[in-house]
C-alpha cells in the first residue's frame, strides 16, 4: 500500500507537466506616432471609457445609457460570455476525479468446456465509482488554458460590442438632429421664397415685374418644397433606428425627441498619441489576441494526444451474488484500478490533429495581424477625415456669414433698381445651399469624431449590472 500510495503521488507530481511552447503574448510592430496627427499630447485611457459625454448633450448620455442596458446585441455578446465561462468550467472540471453513484445487477455464466462448466451466478454492486485521468503530458491542462482564452476572448467580444453600439448610437443621433437642422433650414428658405414669390406676383400684377421673374420665383419655391418630404422620412428611418439600438419598439422615443434641438459639437480633446497604446486599448484587438493563445494551446493539447493516457479508478460500496444479503456488512467491498493506454496505430488521425491545431494557430497569428493592420488604418483615415473635414466646416461657416450678408444686399439693391431679380434668386439659391452643406458638414465633423474615437476603442466599459466571477473564473 505504500508502494502504491508513492506511484500515485509521483503521477500526480507529473500531472502539471504540458505539451507544446508556453504561449507568449505576441507584441506587434507598429509607428510611433500617428502620421495625421503626430502632435497630439497623450490622453489617459480613462478618458476614451465615456468619449460622448465630451458633446455636453444631456439626450445622448440619456440614450447612450439606454442602449448599454437594453441593446441586445450586448445582451448576445454576454450571453456568450456566459457560454465561454459555463465552458471554462466544465474543461477545468476534467482535471478532477469524478465520482458517480453506480447500482446494477449481472447474470453470469461459465460455458466454457474444461472452466467448470454450467457455473452460473447473480452480481449486484450499490456504492460509488470514482475515475481520475492522470494527466501527465498535459493534454488537460492546455485545453483548459485554451477555454480560458476563449473566456477571455468572449469578454473582449462583449467590450467591442459596447464599442461599436457607443459609436452607432452617437452617430444616429447625430445623424437625427442634421436632419432636423436642414429640415428646419429648409422650412426657412421655403417661408423665405414664397414671400419673395408673393412680392413677385404683386409686382406682376402691377406691371411692374416681368412673367420670367414670375415663374422663376415659383420654380425655386417649388423645388425648395419638394426636399422637405424626403428629409422628413429620412428623419423617421434614423428615430426608428435610434429605438432599435437603446431595445425599444418603434414610437418610444418621438415624445422625447421629437423637438428639435442643436446638433451636437465636441470639443478637440487629447487622444492616444502612442498607436502601441491604441493596440492594447481596443478589445478586438485583445480578443484577437486571446483567441491566438486559445489556438497556441490547443496545439500543446494535439500533441499530448501521442503519449500515453493514465487513469486511476476505484470502486465503494457493496456487492453480493444474493439481493437479499446486499445491505449486510459482510457485503462491504472496494477496488482499486490503473489503466494505461498507447496510441499505436490509428493511420495518422492524431497527426491529422496536430496538423490541424498548427494551421489554426497560423491562422489564429495571421488574423491577428491583419486586425493590427486594419486597426492602424482605419485610426489614420479617422484622424485625416475629421482634421480635413473640420477645416471644410469652418470654411463652410464662414461663407454662409458672407451669403446672409449678399443675401441681404441684393435685396436692397433689387428694390432700389439696381439689379435684376434673377441676381436675388440666385443669392438666396447660394445661400441655401451653403447652410444645407453647412448643416451637413458639421454632423460629418461629429461622425468623423465618433468614428475616431471607435477605432481608439473608446466606450469600452463593464455594464453597471455585470455580475461578478465567481473564484473559479478569476
Amino acid at each position: 500500500m505504500r508502494y502504491k500510495r508513492g506511484w500515485v503521488l509521483i503521477l500526480s507530481g507529473l500531472a502539471g507537466c504540458a505539451m507544446g511552447p508556453d504561449y507568449r503574448e505576441v507584441a506587434p510592430s507598429v509607428p510611433e506616432h500617428w502620421l495625421a496627427a503626430s502632435d497630439l499630447a497623450p490622453a489617459s485611457p480613462d478618458d476614451l471609457k465615456t468619449w460622448w459625454q465630451s458633446f455636453g448633450d444631456a439626450e445622448l448620455d440619456r440614450l447612450m445609457e439606454l442602449a448599454l442596458a437594453g441593446n441586445l446585441d450586448v445582451k448576445i455578446a454576454w450571453a456568450r460570455v456566459d457560454q465561454a465561462r459555463a465552458e471554462r468550467r466544465g474543461t477545468r472540471a476534467e482535471l478532477f476525479p469524478s465520482v458517480n453513484a453506480a447500482a446494477g445487477g449481472q447474470r453470469q455464466s461459465n460455458p466454457f468446456p474444461g472452466l467448470a462448466p454450467g457455473i452460473k451466478y447473480n452480481m449486484f454492486e450499490l456504492g460509488f465509482d470514482a475515475l481520475w485521468e492522470i494527466d501527465l503530458f498535459g493534454r488537460l491542462q492546455r485545453r483548459s488554458e485554451s477555454a480560458a482564452a476563449e473566456l477571455d476572448a468572449a469578454g473582449e467580444q462583449y467590450r467591442q460590442a459596447q464599442v461599436s453600439l457607443s459609436a452607432e448610437l452617437a452617430r444616429d443621433y447625430v445623424e437625427y438632429r442634421s436632419l432636423q437642422s436642414q429640415l428646419r433650414i429648409t422650412r426657412s428658405n421655403l417661408d423665405s421664397q414664397q414671400h419673395t414669390l408673393a412680392l413677385t406676383e404683386k409686382l406682376f400684377n402691377e406691371g411692374v415685374s416681368a412673367r420670367h421673374d414670375l415663374v422663376r420665383a415659383r420654380a425655386q419655391a417649388e423645388t425648395t418644397a419638394s426636399q422637405v418630404p424626403a428629409l422628413e422620412a429620412n428623419l423617421t428611418a434614423t428615430l426608428r433606428q435610434l429605438e432599435a439600438l437603446v431595445g425599444q419598439q418603434p414610437g418610444a422615443l418621438a415624445a422625447e425627441l421629437n423637438d428639435p434641438a442643436e446638433m451636437p459639437v465636441a470639443p478637440v480633446r487629447q487622444f492616444l498619441a502612442s498607436p502601441a497604446e491604441t493596440i492594447r486599448q481596443r478589445p478586438d484587438l485583445r480578443a484577437a489576441e486571446r483567441r491566438l493563445a486559445a489556438a497556441a494551446a490547443m496545439q500543446g493539447a494535439a500533441i499530448a494526444e501521442l503519449f500515453p493516457k493514465i487513469s486511476l479508478s476505484a470502486f465503494f460500496g457493496l456487492r453480493n451474488t444474493d439481493i437479499e444479503s446486499l445491505f449486510k456488512s459482510a457485503a462491504f467491498s472496494y477496488g482499486t484500478a490503473a489503466n494505461l493506454v498507447q496510441p499505436l496505430l490509428n493511420f495518422g488521425r492524431i497527426q491529422a490533429g496536430i496538423d490541424l491545431a498548427e494551421a489554426k494557430q497560423t491562422e489564429a497569428y495571421l488574423a491577428y495581424e491583419k486586425a493590427v493592420l486594419e486597426a492602424l488604418q482605419e485610426t489614420e483615415t479617422a484622424f485625416n477625415r475629421y482634421l480635413k473635414e473640420e477645416i471644410r466646416r469652418q470654411a463652410l461657416a464662414r461663407a454662409v456669414a458672407d451669403l446672409k450678408e449678399s443675401v441681404r444686399l441684393s435685396q436692397l439693391r433689387y428694390q432700389e433698381g439696381v439689379i435684376s431679380f434673377l441676381d436675388v434668386l440666385d443669392a438666396q439659391r447660394a445661400l441655401y445651399g451653403a447652410e444645407i452643406d453647412l448643416a451637413r458638414s458639421q454632423a460629418a465633423t461629429a461622425t468623423y469624431l465618433i468614428a475616431l474615437y471607435k477605432s481608439l476603442g473608446g466606450g469600452a466599459n463593464p455594464m453597471p449590472s455585470e455580475p461578478k466571477r465567481s473564484k473559479e473564473d478569476e
